[in-house]
């Protein structure tokens, strides 16, 4: 009687010591889920009021798009726009709600990029468990190219963000893919990648890495007896159903301005690569310079590592790399900062090399010397000087940052508030310090990129018409797109129906409607 009632005491204190141990872990853990994604918002917050357009041309296109929105101007229909149509309309909430300011506008890039940490975070969940969706998020949340872009008034970081979330959703799925809660992941699953995709189509990659889990998902369900197949269907029925509900609530308040739509998301592209075939030449040179990114040299190891011990889900995550690669090399034109879509599959690789590492640490029971295996040494070294240098570059970068903006670009905002009415309108080329200047450019002329100027589809008599408007008030020629060989027409006609009223430096004038 005393030897049974020892041993049960003795047992509910190892369970009490034991569901104290779980407890107290499950609390580091949301601790440092909380800190990571603290650490993530403040990161991106730095300085976003800066008033410099940070990529030197798109801010200022965006920002014009979302003033052109807010004036009443429809998508495609009045307002030029050459992507599909949720970037925009996702951060258009924001924008309104905080005061239609370049930091409102910012502060929407913000909040959505940290999806892209989320997403992420549930690869490296999948994956490898607690430890591993740490490492996986603070690996995302210190990249220095998806930080950068994660502050910009850009379309790519919301992009790879809805992106990465899709893929993130798709292992969770591919984990636990039976009951309720298998068949809301697929459908938040197909939901998430139509928003990527529609924010920018090179999130399309998105497909490959969830289409291989999709398929390993099959072969490994069907190799089951079973008595009815038709349910394992259900998950890719209910995700294709809510990808083409989502897909059509975003698109069918553009269904009068289809043509419009198309023939700014495809077949100006289309054209562009045409036109722009040469620069295609330098797209592989712009790939190579991810060679002097760590997270590559981790992403490889981890590859390799994974086909050492014949771990087959690096499939998934080396496929996603290889494709975005592609996509980028038929870019054209190729920008830097298209190299971010790169960045989530190198970290989902790295989830995979570190799993078996990871998931040992989380087992108390494996003594720590057999954790000694050189090949999962080897890239936990390699993650570690990974984000020490992310954290040394993205300190360099915070202080590469302008304290503000150049004398000259102050002396022309300053003009254009003082000769030019509130409400009024401006062609320009500089379309960042027209929104500076809290004055729009017509909404069709929101873009008047040397793309755009090269493909014709902007066009001298298009300009001269639109200058024309009674409520145009001012020209701005700035940064020389204007001038190019194709609108030669546009400056000597400006010269004919509008005086001069400031002269800045290499031919940068500003013109007052006579």
């Amino acid at each position: 009687m005393n030897t049974n009632l020892l041993s049960a005491r003795h047992s509910s204190s190892r369970l009490q010591r034991y569901t104290g141990v779980l407890v107290s872990s499950r609390l580091i853990f949301a601790l440092a889920t909380l800190a990571i994604f603290v650490l993530a918002l403040l990161l991106r917050l730095y300085r976003i009021d800066i008033p410099i357009d940070l990529d030197s041309y798109d801010e200022g296109v965006y920002w014009q798009t979302l003033r052109a929105l807010s004036s009443g101007h429809a998508l495609y229909q009045q307002t030029f726009y050459s992507q599909p149509p949720f970037f925009v309309l996702s951060i258009f909430p924001t924008y309104l709600a905080l005061g239609q300011s370049l930091w409102a506008a910012r502060f929407g890039v913000v909040l959505i990029s940290l999806l892209g940490v989320l997403g992420c975070y549930c690869i490296g969940y999948a994956l490898a468990g607690r430890l591993g969706a740490l490492v996986a998020a603070l690996l995302m949340t210190l990249d220095p190219l998806y930080l950068s872009q994660s502050q910009k008034l850009q379309a790519e970081a919301p992009s790879v963000a809805f992106m990465t979330l899709a893929v993130g959703l798709a292992w969770l799925w591919w984990r636990h893919p039976g009951g309720k809660r298998g068949n809301a992941l697929a459908v938040l699953c197909g939901i998430v990648l139509v928003l990527g995709v529609l924010c920018k189509l090179l999130a399309v990659a998105a497909l490959v890495p969830i289409g291989i889990l999709l398929l390993m998902y099959l072969y490994r369900e069907l190799r089951q007896p079973r008595e009815k197949r038709w349910p394992l269907f259900m998950p890719l029925l209910l995700a294709l159903g809510a990808s083409i509900l989502a897909f059509l609530v975003i698109i069918l308040p553009y269904l009068g301005a289809f043509a419009q739509l198309w023939d700014g998301v495809v077949t100006f592209h289309l054209v562009a690569g045409k036109v722009l075939a040469y620069s295609a030449k330098g797209n592989i040179h712009m790939l190579l310079t991810i060679r002097s990114y760590p997270l590559l040299y981790a992403a490889l190891g981890a590859a390799l590592f994974a086909c050492v011990r014949r771990d087959w889900r690096i499939i998934a995550p080396l496929a996603w790399f290889l494709v975005s690669a592609v996509l980028l090399w038929r870019q054209v034109p190729l920008f830097a900062h298209h190299l971010v879509y790169l960045v989530p599959p190198m970290i989902a690789m790295v989830a995979v090399g570190l799993a078996p590492l990871l998931d040992r640490l989380q087992r108390t029971e494996v003594r720590l010397a057999r954790l000694a295996r050189w090949t999962v040494a080897l890239t936990l070294l390699i993650v570690l000087f990974t984000t020490a240098s992310n954290i040394l570059q993205v300190r360099h970068n915070f202080k590469a940052l302008p304290v503000g903006m150049h004398a000259q670009d102050q002396r022309v905002v300053a003009d254009m508030q003082t000769l030019t009415k509130p409400g009024s309108l401006v062609v320009t080329d500089a379309q960042f310090l027209a929104g500076l200047a809290d004055r729009s450019t017509p909404a069709s002329l929101v873009d008047t990129s040397g793309v755009r100027i090269m493909t014709g589809y902007v066009t001298e008599e298009q300009l001269i018409q639109v200058a024309s408007r009674p409520e145009v008030q001012a020209v701005l020629f700035y940064t020389g797109r204007l001038h190019f060989s194709q609108v030669a027409g546009f400056h000597t006609w400006v010269r004919q129906h509008y005086t001069l009223a400031r002269t800045y430096s290499n031919g940068q004038e500003l013109w007052l409607k006579s």
